[in-house]
């Protein structure tokens, strides 16, 4: 499901159990959206040869979501002017990458920039609001390394980063990171990097700014899993002892780390390295020390299916660890502090590691009882309009670990009725109606969320979906795939549009369509949409970045 592959990929991204919470990667690279009518009865008939639907595009980009409306003094101009400004006032900038739709994106806006004391920290930075779809922003996105949203990062004015931040943290624990950043400091990755030549043990400020830094966004994990997690490993040795809730933070980022380089193989069914086998081994004394599990709890939803996966493999290491995680996210549940949000993503990552580390991969009776009562509980509250949104993905990925698809789906309609941004939950009802066997009105859904979606990044976001979603379901309409993809790929006919993650979703765009003609049968087809691509890349100068990822979309296919 989009909201829900979203919310999956955001627990890898989401961030919080007070951001405590767990949307796994794409919640498992669950993801990393979801009918109640078909978009028109005639979008629901079933259909022969032809097109899918005379879809129509917006000829000027949709406009973009406006600035957070908070007590933060965003930086007026572009981004290019906002560190010029920076500059001349010898301030860091703050840039956040956001978009509208996006749920983590709302509980930042109505929990850590409502708070005072963080808008008096950021009076000492330039503070940057960067909608995914506003004019460039795809481009920016490349430039700073940024893809998920949201993001958080902190640069010097002449654009070296220094640090990158995620949710979930106490309010304090975000300003530290703000003050260590206004510091004369070497930026996070050159000083990891440094640890292979340094002996000399590591201050508490590094230490910290190490601990603190956003790994789960950082692409030194993507780009070189195995390095990082020996330089993080050396940054735990060189960390002070009595460093405890920083020796545990860097410990889950070499955790996510290993696990990361384990994946392919442990989905192949190979047993887990050593490295990994250690951290797993110490993810668990961690969890036996509740106080300290609690500490660094928003660092538990950086666990990946791999992470698990190598749990597994030793029977009494899972029962061991299945029962400390569920400890530690009772104690989350039990607070009487806790938010909703935070609540339903504490339940959710119960359901979660139960069903991957159990030996039957069953939810006990009691512990869906207590998850639907949050869920019933969580959802009939009110709350305002940023923090629902949170509320609802959270119960969303309840619902989904439980498999109650039904009441899913009825949460999902409901919600499409009253959030600014109702094709985020069709694809979710997209999927349910998929498993139930109803693939016109999936498609329909899929059809109605990229054509009610807004901003030129998100809608060839929901456009990818559609497309793919045809080709799973309606393989043979050739004319209806073909059409679909000709509008969706109109949607990057402008000037920087294929960058960051508009250009992972062409990426998956490519690989499917690929697949789909992998016999031959649909080279017609494919030439169309490559001669249009040809359109598309011809505008783009030979030495922007963007113009080879576009040139290799279909290329040879």
């Amino acid at each position: 499901m989009h909201s829900l592959r979203y919310a999956a990929e955001t627990a890898a991204l989401r961030q919080n159990y007070t951001e405590k919470s767990i949307v796994i990667k794409k919640v498992l690279t669950i993801a990393t959206a979801m009918l109640a009518v078909c978009a028109g009865i005639a979008s629901c008939k079933k259909r022969d040869a032809e097109p899918v639907l005379q879809l129509q595009v917006a000829t000027e980009p949709a406009a973009v979501s406006a600035k957070p409306s908070t007590g933060i003094a965003w930086f007026p101009g572009d981004v290019d002017a906002a560190f010029e400004h920076a500059k001349a006032e010898g301030k860091p900038v703050f840039l956040y990458w956001s978009a509208e739709w996006c749920p983590p994106c709302h509980e930042l806006k109505a929990t850590l920039f409502m708070r005072p004391e963080f808008q008096g920290k950021l009076k000492l930075f330039i503070p940057v609001y960067l909608d995914g779809d506003a004019p460039g922003a795809q481009n920016w996105g490349d430039a700073f390394g940024v893809t998920a949203y949201p993001t958080i990062v902190i640069l010097k004015s002449d654009r070296t980063e220094l640090t990158r931040i995620v949710g979930g943290m106490d309010v304090a624990r975000y300003n530290d990171v703000l003050d260590m950043a206004l510091g004369d400091v070497q930026p996070v990755r050159q000083l990891l990097a440094s640890l292979d030549q340094n002996t000399e043990p590591l201050s508490m400020g590094d230490c910290r700014r190490l601990a603190y830094n956003g790994w789960l966004l950082d692409d030194a994990i993507t780009n070189a899993p195995t390095k990082t997690t020996e330089d993080l490993r050396r940054a735990i040795e060189g960390c002070p002892v009595d460093a405890r809730t920083e020796r545990a933070r860097l410990m889950m980022a070499a955790a996510f780390a290993s696990a990361t380089t384990d994946a392919e193989a442990l989905k192949a069914g190979k047993p887990p390295s050593a490295t990994t086998v250690m951290l797993v081994k110490n993810v668990s004394d961690l969890l036996a020390d509740a106080p300290l599990a609690l500490s660094v709890a928003d660092t538990f939803l950086w666990l990946s299916d791999g992470f698990f996966l190598a749990a597994k493999a030793d029977p009494k290491t899972a029962v061991e660890l299945l029962t400390r995680w569920n400890g530690v996210m009772s104690a989350i549940v039990n607070n009487s502090r806790t938010s909703d949000s935070d609540r339903c993503y504490a339940v959710a990552n119960q359901l979660r590691a139960t069903k991957a580390l159990s030996a039957d991969g069953k939810i006990p009776s009691e512990l869906a009882s207590m998850a639907r009562q949050n869920v019933d509980s969580a959802l009939s509250r009110k709350h305002s309009e940023d923090a629902r949104s949170s509320v609802v993905n959270g119960s969303i990925l309840v619902l989904y670990f439980l498999g109650d698809m039904d009441r899913l789906f009825t949460v999902l309609n409901q919600e499409m009725a009253t959030t600014k941004t109702p094709y985020y939950y069709m694809g979710g009802l997209a999927e349910i109606e998929e498993q139930r066997g109803n693939k016109d009105k999936a498609i329909g859904w899929l059809e109605r969320s990229y054509r009610e979606s807004k901003g030129v990044a998100t809608r060839f976001e929901w456009g990818t979906d559609y497309v793919v979603g045809l080709v799973r379901m309606r393989p043979n309409d050739a004319a209806g795939i073909r059409l679909a993809a000709l509008t969706v790929l109109d949607e990057l006919d402008g000037p920087d549009r294929i960058h960051s993650r508009t250009a992972s979703r062409l990426k998956r765009l490519d690989s499917t369509l690929r697949e789909w003609n992998k016999a031959g049968a649909y080279k017609g087809d494919i030439a169309a949409l490559r001669k249009r691509m040809d359109d598309i890349c011809g505008k783009i100068p030979e030495a922007n970045v963007a113009r080879q990822k576009c040139d290799e979309f279909l290329a040879n296919a």
